[in-house]
């Protein structure tokens, strides 16, 4: 990975990460069977973690291009004005919570979703130039997105089994089930990104020999990212099924390390190659 691209690529992590993470809160608030402060937790945590990408946001002195990379910059600004209202309808939803106005903080939660996944949409415009479609690049946003949601979602939801062991199975099960199809869907668009051809070549400086199959970090993606996260979210499932929760939270543990990896060596190759996979 080069250098110049690593704040663009932080700057997807921490985006993927609040937005996938209000996603997944709002959806087993919706389903029940999570705590209130869970629901308060996780939605704090998506306000921070937002604000924190628009941080990053702000201190980006984008350019026309990232190391040879070509960007679209005018989709910039909006995306930044979308990671405000998540921010904003975040911290509102925990709020909200807190002083027992759930339903009046799912209607944010709603809110701060839909400019999330806008914000998705409007990052993928700003990456789209090189990459051999538009769909390409929002769709592989779009399943990261749903994968740091999911793995990050369930880990947290696991700890509250280990203080109160009464709180039903269902929502751990529902949201290991998320994983897995998010990392599924990943799997699926990383074959059809790679194998079709980029618009734009990246001319970077120091640029890999042999194309986007002699990149090593495309291997690593592959088998850290997709096959070793597919293969702990399943066992996690699997423990969750049997009420073994301490060794589901321990497996998701690992599992988050394996998604987010996978997430910062995907941004890498796209850099690279212009192939989101």
């Amino acid at each position: 990975m080069n250098a110049e691209a690593l704040p663009y690529t932080l700057l997807v992590i921490l985006v993927e990460l609040a937005v996938g993470a209000l996603w997944v809160t709002l959806a087993a608030d919706l389903r029940g069977g999570v705590t209130r402060g869970f629901v308060l937790t996780m939605a704090l945590a998506a306000a921070i973690v937002a604000a924190l990408a628009w941080w990053a946001a702000t201190a980006i002195d984008l350019g026309p291009d990232v190391d040879g990379y070509p960007l679209d910059a005018a989709w910039f600004a909006p995306m930044r004005r979308a990671l405000l209202v998540v921010l904003g309808t975040s911290a509102a939803y925990a709020l909200m919570v807190f002083m027992g106005w759930d339903p009046v903080g799912r209607i944010a939660a709603i809110g701060g979703s839909v400019a999330g996944l806008l914000g998705v949409a409007f990052l993928a415009a700003m990456l789209a130039p090189p990459v051999w479609g538009y769909a390409g690049a929002f769709l592989a946003l779009f399943a990261g997105t749903l994968a740091m949601g999911a793995v990050s979602t369930s880990m947290t939801w696991g700890h509250w089994y280990l203080t109160e062991g009464s709180l039903p199975g269902r929502p751990m099960r529902e949201l290991a089930w998320i994983l897995i199809a998010a990392i599924l869907l990943q799997a699926l668009l990383l074959a059809v990104n790679a194998a079709v051809p980029e618009r734009v070549t990246p001319m970077p400086a120091n640029p890999v020999e042999g194309g986007l199959l002699g990149n090593p970090l495309f291997w690593f993606r592959v088998g850290v990212g997709i096959a070793f996260a597919l293969t702990l979210a399943v066992l996690a499932l699997l423990t969750a099924r049997i009420r073994s929760m301490q060794s589901a939270t321990g497996l998701l543990y690992i599992c988050m390390g394996a998604v987010f990896t996978g997430e910062v060596l995907a941004r890498g190759v796209q850099f690279l190659t212009a192939h989101p996979v």
